[in-house]
């Protein structure tokens, strides 16, 4: 009876301290995040001479639902960032591929619904490749600082269009 109680205690132990540690998935991912931040910036500052004066109008505010929302949401800004000239973007694309790869992963063990992220890009977009990549790399830059600082949301499959479910 004594070998069971601590037997259960030991697991319940264990459980516990695997449910509260981020998995190695999860730091991947806030490497990559971190990562592609880092190269943002400094392609920033090399390739686009934007005056502080600019106002390019509202910052989007995409929430972070859940894993759905947040796969669906960067498949959008990495098809965004296909728009020419982009060749000073290749290693942001890379690092954005190999991110989406790893919430894809993610998404598929924890039986998450992918949506299919293909939509065509708006003519005013290939109109105006500059400023729409930069302001693309504007928004995948604010997106993957949210979602540093929101990595409890990788245990969720929530979308719009899916029930909430908490996964453990």
């Amino acid at each position: 009876m004594y070998s069971s109680l601590i037997f259960s205690l030991s697991m319940a132990a264990l459980v516990a301290v695997s449910i509260s540690r981020p998995t190695a998935t999860e730091d991947r991912i806030r490497i990559m995040a971190r990562t592609t931040i880092s190269r943002i910036k400094k392609i920033k500052d090399e390739h686009f001479q934007m005056s502080p004066e600019i106002d390019f109008g509202p910052d989007i505010d995409t929430p972070i639902d859940g894993l759905t929302s947040i796969f669906a949401h960067l498949s959008y800004l990495q098809l965004r960032l296909r728009v020419p000239p982009a060749q000073h973007l290749q290693q942001v694309q890379v690092d954005l591929e190999t991110l989406l790869s790893m919430l894809e992963g993610l998404a598929t063990s924890q039986g998450c619904p992918l949506p299919n992220p293909e939509t065509p890009v708006h003519k005013e977009e290939a109109a105006f490749p500059v400023t729409s990549n930069y302001l693309y790399l504007l928004e995948l830059q604010r997106y993957l600082e949210k979602l540093c600082l929101n990595m409890d949301k990788l245990k969720w499959c929530k979308d719009t269009d899916v029930a909430e479910t908490f996964l453990f």
